[in-house]
């Protein structure tokens, strides 16, 4: 990765995977928050507002200015893939929920469970637009119209959770903290609707060797979102460690590096005299959230 030039933000090389350039942005708020002391976000409590509601226009508000600034265009840039890294700031801890909203926004899909024949299934729902006044387009990846862009990279750990946990999972001194992550595992059932609920110590050896290399990788959450109708696409080989997602045979599937997968979590960090927290404690006060 280099930075070769002012804009875009990156040059990302692969030897096995070419080359790419990636402009990093984050969706935020319309009125500034306090990102410590703030009371975190509620997600939206119907399945149609989760995909296409708030966050997915602001999603698509900040991606739009991006794609408009057109650095596709750029001699250095003309011909390679070019991408867009966005992550999610836009309310307190919505990075915990609304990774669902960009996906509706991109790909103008979600989901919802109904009961069919007495047994719980997920059923698809499209939508052509965002909820709300603007009424914005959803389905950014359905068409041609936005095919200088190649994919849209995210990650929904871009917290100082997430750079403490790295290094206390590879052995770095806690000086006398317990860090405890819970959350959901992905549920790699084939029909699963939930996640698995989890609740580790991030020292541990259960945490650790969750992932091969004996410690959480910094790629663990690192997600590329292709565009099927991108002029320049992205290998795969480029982000390898990644988790692709990209249409095949006319719907969107998604392909793994690591066999574990988290949907979503909060960091808790503790003095290690302090009880372990449980399951229960979900919603946690003064915790870290990824």
């Amino acid at each position: 990765m280099t930075q070769p030039k002012t804009s875009p933000d990156f040059r990302i090389e692969n030897r096995l995977g070419g080359v790419g350039w990636v402009e990093a942005v984050t969706a935020n708020p319309k009125v500034p928050y306090d990102h410590v002391n703030a009371k975190q976000s509620s997600q939206p409590e119907s399945q149609e507002e989760l995909f296409f509601g708030a966050a997915a226009v602001r999603y698509a508000k900040t991606l739009g200015n991006k794609i408009q600034k057109k650095y596709h265009e750029l001699d250095h840039v003309a011909g390679d893939p070019f991408m867009i890294a966005i992550a999610d700031f836009h309310a307190p801890a919505s990075m915990v929920w609304s990774r669902e909203a960009l996906m509706g926004y991109l790909y103008g899909t979600g989901a919802h469970v109904r009961n069919i024949n007495g047994k719980q299934t997920a059923v698809p729902m499209a939508a052509t637009h965002l909820l709300g006044a603007s009424a914005f387009p959803a389905g950014l990846f359905t068409n041609a119209d936005s095919s200088e862009l190649s994919a849209v990279l995210f990650s929904n750990a871009c917290s100082v959770a997430k750079l403490n946990r790295v290094g206390a999972s590879a052995g770095a001194d806690t000086q006398g903290l317990r860090y405890t992550r819970i959350g959901n595992f992905f549920d790699r059932t084939p029909g699963a609707l939930k996640g698995i609920p989890f609740c580790l110590d991030v020292t541990s050896e259960e945490y650790r060797y969750l992932w091969p290399l004996g410690y959480e990788p910094w790629t663990a959450e690192l997600e590329v979102f292709h565009n099927p109708h991108a002029r320049n696409t992205v290998r795969k080989d480029l982000l390898p460690e990644a988790t692709h997602w990209f249409e095949k045979d006319g719907e969107i599937v998604s392909e793994s590096y690591y066999e574990t997968s988290v949907l979503w979590s909060q960091t808790l960090i503790q003095n290690i005299e302090d009880p372990m927290p449980t399951l229960d404690d979900l919603v946690l006060g003064g915790a870290q959230k990824k």
